[in-house]
């Protein structure tokens, strides 16, 4: 996984667009037609068919992944807004990406 934690190269802003779980790559580079999460910036039909159907080759790849992606984090869940907090923009972006 790629992150410029310093921000030298992003100027402090990351967007999930794209990742490679198991044997398959997700993300289409194009921009999503229905509204995301702030720092989530992906679209890949690929992906919702791989995640839904349990005989999908990489099924097992993309659930592992997003629970990695979801819990290896120091975010503040905001109860009343029902948004997360993070000091990090990567680590707010990656656990947007899972939710």
């Amino acid at each position: 996984m790629f992150s410029d934690k310093t921000g030298t190269l992003t100027c402090n802003i990351m967007e999930f667009k794209k990742f490679t779980a198991g044997i398959g790559k997700y993300g289409d580079g194009k921009t999503p037609e229905i509204p995301q999460e702030s720092n989530v910036n992906f679209n890949d039909p690929k992906f919702d068919g791989d995640l839904k159907d349990e005989n999908a080759e990489n099924h097992d790849a993309l659930i592992r992944f997003l629970v990695f992606l979801s819990v290896c984090h120091t975010i503040i869940i905001d109860q009343k807004k029902g948004t997360y907090n993070s000091s990090s923009p990567d680590e707010l972006a990656l656990a947007n990406a899972a939710k």
